[in-house]
């Protein structure tokens, strides 16, 4: 589908005429629906971790053994599946982080030797402490924040919609959904039902497209060899003298 065909969309469920064109249209109602929809899919980005906007091959940093900051890609948007660094260093060991202020002012001071690096998000850069050494690589995945795509399915340098044959890169029944209801809203008819539609069915997508990790809370332990299964009991010694 297409800018148009979810701009048509959005205006039959909002019983308003359908329109042939999108960007440069002169009505001021459709111009407020490819508003609603632009707002729509700013929105979706920040609230859930869409596959589709995740990057296919990890990026990385390779270290000097000076520098501790590296700038993050343009259209960064969350590190996922999970916020996690891997080092080319340490391959078994998952570098700890973010850390805050706080705890990393405190290492710098005693110092402390941490391997592997530790690291926090400051002005759009990550910063590594201990810095990473001479040709150590870090490698992380990360989803970009360009949800619309040109007619080829390229990302745009910025999410902007730009012509009426754009695609995307989240929902398209999400971005009719939210336009509706926000253009609703806007023209101060009644939107509560269909801002609850749109709700319920973010819930429901942005649960099938998690990918971070699951820890099951019900599943039994599983006992091995070495497993002791019994109770270690505080011992106080009595009055008598006996235990």
């Amino acid at each position: 589908m297409s800018l148009l065909s979810v701009l048509q969309g959005v205006a039959r469920r909002c019983n308003y005429q359908q329109p042939s064109t999108a960007i440069g249209n002169p009505d001021p109602n459709i111009a407020l629906m490819l508003d609603a929809i632009q707002d729509t899919g700013d929105e979706l980005v920040e609230r859930a971790g869409w596959q589709a906007l995740k990057q296919p091959d990890p990026a990385t940093f390779t270290g000097d053994g000076t520098t501790p900051r590296f700038a993050l890609p343009s259209n960064f948007l969350r590190l996922g599946p999970a916020d996690t660094f891997m080092s080319s260093k340490y391959p078994l060991l998952r570098m700890p982080g973010p850390v805050n202020e706080e705890n990393l002012l405190m290492m710098k001071e005693v110092p402390m030797n941490v391997q592997p690096s530790v690291w926090r998000v400051v002005e759009n850069e990550i910063e590594f402490y201990p810095v990473l050494g001479s040709g150590e690589v870090v490698s992380y995945v990360y989803g970009q924040d360009t949800w619309v795509l040109d007619p080829n399915g390229n990302p745009y340098t910025t999410a902007v919609l730009t012509t009426d044959y754009d695609t995307f890169a989240v929902s398209e029944r999400l971005l009719r959904q939210g336009a509706v209801w926000r253009w609703k809203m806007a023209k101060g008819f009644e939107y509560a039902e269909f801002m609850q539609d749109y709700e319920t069915t973010l819930a429901r997508q942005a649960g099938q497209e998690s990918t971070r990790r699951s820890i099951s809370m019900s599943r039994a332990p599983v006992l091995t060899d070495d497993t002791f299964a019994g109770t270690i009991t505080d011992l106080t010694v009595l009055s008598d003298g006996n235990f």
